[in-house]
């Protein structure tokens, strides 16, 4: 039996884990409004997500409480995922939208980046090298062939 106040950390630790799940949630929404993935990818992202969340779920009980399944595990994961969702996802996912874009700039900015140097090193290089391969082509022959 465990005692009262161990449980009550244990309700606690279950509800932080929700909040985290949640946000997590939230976090899947934004990136698929970004994305927007279509047909099979939609269902393997989504499959994808569950499965890590899933996992995370579980490694949280067994580290929380060695895996036990009780009524309040319930009730823990889902007030924390009921108070997420009713006090903090409406200020927090227009700051997660936000990041969003920004990260979309950011990774814009770096294929752009990559472009440039693949243009101004690689293509002249390739040139460099074709050239500096036609006076190699006429080598004398090995003396053992």
């Amino acid at each position: 039996m465990i005692p009262l106040p161990e449980q009550w950390q244990i309700f606690m630790a279950l509800g932080g884990g929700g909040l985290l799940l949640a946000f997590l949630f939230d976090c899947y929404r934004v990136g698929r409004y970004f994305w927007r993935p279509r047909g099979m990818t939609s269902h393997l992202g989504d499959a994808v997500f569950w499965l890590i969340l899933t996992v995370f779920t579980f490694a949280l009980l067994m580290f929380i409480n060695w895996g036990e399944m009780r009524a309040y595990v319930f009730l823990g994961l889902g007030m924390g995922v009921t108070s997420y969702s009713l006090f903090l996802s409406g200020s927090v996912r227009p700051w997660l939208y936000r990041s969003g874009r920004l990260l979309g700039k950011v990774m814009a900015g770096g294929r752009r980046l990559i472009t440039g140097v693949f243009f101004i090193v690689i293509i002249p290089g390739r040139i460099v090298y074709r050239l500096t391969s036609l006076f190699h082509r006429h080598r004398p022959p090995h003396p053992l062939e």
